[in-house]
């Protein structure tokens, strides 16, 4: 049996190879023809923006830049928290000059005095000495008026020289001089007889503390007051205002007038005045604290009571409409406050205003327009197109590089 003549494989004849880049050989020239034959795209519009002075105008709204109308914030007076506290100016605490035992106290909490009335009983042996020593020198002075007579009749008869009636007259000064300081500080300690002494009011007002019971001990040196009386008709209102509203409160000067509230009264207000603003902020706190005269005709304020203490408006700010943006918006250029305004859909100004209050990540300014729409996201971009170009206010207009200029150029 004969053999095929192509029975092996490995004999038959082979096929010429299809070369492997034969498909994306074509793609491309495909493509080619294709890029040839279309029509170029048209060109990208200008985006450049034109600057003039600190108004910025696109050709087309940009992307990135957002605005809002600002919130009508009504009243632009400063309010400041603050707690009442008695006007030390009409305010004295008594104390026992005499170590003792109080006999009896003669008022009461709430009790109205008068300048002298009685209001303790006290014993002590000590007073018993300055009343003892406060006789003594009554009778030494009458010595002292006995003697000098006496003196002056001798000399004038020739008997006793000059300089012994010189001596008794200097005699009777010396106690002259002594029982007037005594009867001084009996009239001011209280006069009684023994050893008993009556402890009085210094002064017209109200007794607010007492802190002595009958048989209770008192040493002159205890801190402790027994009394505290005081004008209730008018009182101190401390105040700590924020270090932030420093600049809007430091210009105010004593006697500005202020309105008080407290949150017990609700919207009754109490009139007060400025007294004066200390020069030091608290470490912790971040306050610095004023005081200011709170007038009290009724009694209806009481010690310690918070209160909140309303400021009026600045004089230059009188009249003008107070808006809250988002404190995103505001920006601080040369140590002053800007914001970016929305003119139109592609127009942009650069405005400053005034900031009256910051509170909860917004803050009252003046400047505004009503309705007017504050840029609230991309005011830093909008500024570096101003800081680029570098014109002062009122610069002829001239076109800004677009956002991506620079960096296409540097490709």
């Amino acid at each position: 049996m004969t053999a095929h003549r192509f029975g092996n494989p490995a004999d038959r004849p082979s096929k010429p190879s299809r070369p492997l880049l034969a498909g994306p050989i074509a793609l491309i020239a495909a493509m080619v023809l294709a890029a040839c034959s279309a029509e170029p795209p048209p060109k990208a519009p200008d985006s450049n923006p034109t600057i003039t002075g600190s108004t910025i105008q696109f050709p087309r709204r940009p992307e990135g830049i957002r605005s809002e109308v600002g919130q009508e914030a009504g009243s632009i007076a400063v309010s400041v928290p603050g707690r009442l506290a008695w006007d030390e100016d009409r305010t004295v605490r008594i104390q026992s000059p005499f170590a003792g035992r109080v006999i009896k106290p003669l008022v009461q909490v709430g009790d109205a005095v008068s300048a002298g009335q009685p209001i303790a009983l006290l014993s002590s042996a000590d007073f018993g000495s300055a009343l003892a020593d406060s006789r003594r020198a009554e009778t030494d002075l009458k010595l002292a008026d006995d003697n000098l007579t006496r003196q002056r009749e001798l000399h004038d008869a020739g008997i006793v020289p000059l300089k012994e009636l010189r001596s008794a007259e200097a005699e009777r000064s010396r106690a002259d001089i002594e029982v007037q300081r005594a009867r001084s500080k009996m009239r001011q300690e209280g006069g009684a007889s023994g050893p008993n002494f009556t402890l009085r009011a210094p002064v017209k007002g109200v007794v607010v503390e007492r802190s002595i019971n009958s048989g209770q001990e008192l040493r002159p040196e205890q801190d402790t007051s027994l009394f505290v009386v005081t004008d209730p008709t008018r009182m101190w209102a401390w105040l700590d205002a924020p270090e932030r509203i420093v600049p809007q409160l430091a210009p105010l000067p004593a006697g500005t007038p202020l309105r008080i509230r407290s949150t017990a009264w609700g919207e009754l207000e109490f009139d007060a005045q400025l007294l004066r603003k200390e020069d030091t902020i608290d470490p912790d706190l971040r306050t610095f604290r004023m005081r200011a005269s709170v007038a009290n005709p009724d009694r209806k304020l009481k010690a310690g009571m918070f209160v909140t203490a309303t400021f009026p408006t600045p004089e230059d700010s009188a009249g003008q409409l107070v808006e809250h943006v988002p404190m995103s918006a505001v920006l601080l250029i040369d140590g002053k406050r800007h914001v970016f305004v929305q003119d139109s859909d592609s127009t942009f100004s650069r405005i400053e205003v005034k900031v009256i209050s910051e509170q909860a990540g917004r803050a009252a300014v003046l400047g505004l327009k009503q309705g007017q729409r504050v840029v609230t996201e991309g005011t830093l971009y909008l500024q570096q197109i101003l800081s680029r170009n570098g014109n002062p206010a009122g610069a002829r207009s001239t076109p800004a590089p677009a956002p991506g200029a620079a960096a296409e150029g540097r490709k």
